[in-house]
């Protein structure tokens, strides 16, 4: 399962956020943002206990974070249906 984390880190302690962000191996990837949110933290996961552990218990508590929000997937509980427009027996018109 994956999930994402955005997050802020405070000024100067990014070298120190990074360094303790690369102990934790359920970090996949890490992206740069230009928005309310400085970074965009990729999380995989084998079980929901273990995402929830990821990111309240490691990610949140890194040095020089401020504020995080976080998207986990499945996280309404159960299968989510998602149709494809390629699968679908009728099209409908875009407009």
């Amino acid at each position: 399962m994956w999930g994402v984390v955005l997050l802020n880190v405070s000024a100067g302690k990014e070298p120190e956020f990074f360094s303790n962000l690369g102990s934790i191996e359920q970090v996949r990837h890490v992206f740069y943002l230009f928005d309310d949110y400085e970074y965009l933290v990729e999380v995989e996961a084998e079980t929901p206990q273990e995402m929830a552990k990821v990111m309240t218990n490691h990610i949140r508590h890194l040095p020089g974070v401020e504020r995080t929000a976080t998207f986990i997937e499945g996280a309404a509980g159960g299968d989510v249906a998602v149709v494809r427009p390629e699968a679908r027996e009728e099209s409908l018109p875009l407009w």
